[in-house]
């Protein structure tokens, strides 16, 4: 299935003017809907931080014994053995308390997602997206990319704006093949002649046609390690588009469930938020051992983000409300990984924001920023990001700054 973004039409795949500097890296975006709850995701371990998580959360807190140690203040559930291995490999970096400025955040599902996805803090208004003003300023995109960006199944507001937009969701492109069939031969043929003017329709119209032929060439095969899961499936199509070497720049994955009021889980540490950590965990590590397999993994990094963190107290049913900071990953072999960045505030009550939540210290467009800059190759991080005029370089891409060795750097995002 190929459609076009707001009409329903499959998309023309417009080549892009050729570049200066052209790169083959890609960005894979994945969003949490729902508000994931950062506190257990990444856990408090040790020290005042986990007297005080105990404290807050004396029924849904991760126990000690069942997490997987990371740098020995946080840790993950034990459902993420994936994840640790690629932070151990030094290709997974963590941000604490990543959000919006003060003022500016919301606890609305649908605003706070807006506003993450069109770059644009306290604003609703506007009609692109931060990935749409990156792909239209970036000049680092190769000439002759067939494929910029794609979103499997659903097109998120981070790409509203972005006329050449692959949607498909499935890897079975055979239906669409010129020598499948009577009718599909005559339904291409038909829609070829429908729109063969000049117009932006006919071009985009005209464009996807000629990109659906080589689509359904390719051989779109999943490898059979990676789990059965929708997560799964979308990462793995993914996958199969950057191996075909069709200048995949950016892509998005969203996956939901995160919005835990109730039954989030146990003083055990099972339930319901713990097995979905297990889905995200295998699909990343599949995803990432496709790539290496493939000798691709040093041209992909996968960032995460959520609607917003939630409450550092749980409420009476088992879960969490509505908060402010969230946890953010950074995945990839170009990634100056196994460390944490930004600063992670506390949580004893006056550490707390508003009383309640986990206070941002990150602004996230300077993670964001920084992978634009300097792994993808976009200098115009001003264009994608209007307004923001905080620092960029957060050392997380490896091709742009050496870290040191020593204790993991932490930077605010809101100096």
């Amino acid at each position: 299935m190929f459609t076009l973004a707001g009409t329903g039409l499959t998309v023309g795949f417009t080549p892009r003017a050729m570049a200066a500097g052209p790169t083959n890296n890609t960005l894979v975006m994945m969003f949490f809907r729902g508000g994931m709850d950062p506190l257990n995701f990444v856990v408090p371990r040790t020290g005042v931080n986990r007297t005080e998580y105990e404290a807050k959360r004396p029924v849904i807190a991760v126990p000690t014994n069942r997490v997987l140690n990371l740098n020995g203040e946080f840790g993950l559930p034990d459902t993420c053995p994936e994840l640790r291995t690629l932070y151990n490999r030094g290709e997974m970096a963590l941000i604490h308390s990543v959000g919006m400025p003060d003022g500016l955040s919301s606890r609305s599902h649908f605003d706070s997602q807006a506003m993450f996805e069109k770059g644009t803090p306290g604003q609703l208004i506007g009609n692109t997206g931060w990935l749409a003003r990156h792909l239209s300023s970036n000049p680092a995109i190769p000439g002759d990319a067939v494929i910029s960006s794609m979103a499997p199944g659903f097109s998120p507001e981070s790409f509203l704006g972005e006329p050449d937009l692959l949607s498909i969701d499935s890897t079975d492109t055979s239906g669409f093949h010129p020598n499948s069939g009577r009718y599909e031969d005559d339904h291409m043929l038909a829609l070829r002649q429908l729109y063969n003017g000049n117009s932006s329709l006919d071009q985009a119209i005209g464009g996807a046609l000629n990109n659906v032929d080589i689509l359904s060439e390719l051989t779109l095969e999943i490898p059979g390690y990676y789990p059965d899961t929708g997560l799964a499936d979308d990462l793995g199509l993914i996958a199969q588009i950057i191996k075909a070497d069709l200048g995949l720049h950016v892509a998005t994955v969203d996956y939901g469930g995160w919005d835990t009021h109730e039954n989030s889980g146990d003083s055990n540490g099972n339930g319901y938020f713990t097995d979905r950590l297990e889905n995200v965990s295998q699909a990343i590590g599949a995803f990432y051992q496709d790539l290496r397999e493939s000798g691709k993994n040093n041209q992909v990094v996968l960032a995460t983000q959520t609607d917003f963190g939630r409450r550092v107290r749980e409420n009476g049913n088992r879960g969490t409300d509505h908060g402010s900071g969230q946890a953010m990953m950074v995945i990839g072999g170009n990634v100056n990984g196994g460390r944490f960045y930004g600063r992670f505030p506390g949580i004893r009550n006056e550490d707390l924001y508003l009383n309640t939540d986990l206070l941002p210290t990150t602004d996230f467009r300077r993670p964001l920023g920084d992978i634009v800059r300097n792994h993808l190759g976009n200098p115009n991080v001003s264009t994608v990001f209007p307004g923001f005029s905080g620092g960029l370089d957060m050392g997380l891409i490896k091709a742009a700054v050496e870290l040191p060795e020593g204790p993991p750097l932490f930077n605010s995002g809101f100096e």
